[in-house]
């Protein structure tokens, strides 16, 4: 994940085909990952030493591919919302690496949120252009 921050937002700007197909799918990866992490940051926590200490190697490596995924989404879209998301699951990256993966969830399900509003306005200017 870069601290690079787009440019640009699709709310100054009509947003092209191209950039809602490539936002709704970034946003269907982007939020099946949050819940991974979600969900393994739940198991980990309830491990013990040996198990937990590679299940927090697990979460790591989840949560920067999905926040890989995340800094895509804003380079193709060109969408600073993206760049938001990003930095919630930076936080989330903070809380593993501090060995607490069970406080991950209110910084994942707030860039769950916005993941699923940047995907909703993508559908719906799909739907509008008749594609969805």
């Amino acid at each position: 994940m870069t601290d690079n921050e787009p440019q640009e937002n699709n709310d100054e700007r009509r947003i092209s085909i191209k950039q809602a197909v490539s936002a709704y799918a970034q946003s269907e990866k982007v939020k099946s990952g949050l819940i991974w992490i979600c969900q393994v940051s739940d198991q980990v926590a309830a491990m013990d030493a040996p198990g937990r200490r590679q299940g927090l190697n697990l979460l790591k490596t989840l949560a920067h591919m999905v926040a890989d995924e995340s800094d895509l989404a804003g380079r193709i879209t060109g969408d600073r919302c993206w760049y938001e998301i990003g930095k919630k699951i930076n936080m989330a990256l903070v809380m593993i690496n501090s060995g607490v993966p069970q406080e991950t969830a209110f910084h994942l399900t707030q860039a769950l949120t916005r993941v699923t509003r940047l995907g909703g306005r993508a559908a719906s200017v799909l739907k509008e252009r008749g594609l969805l």
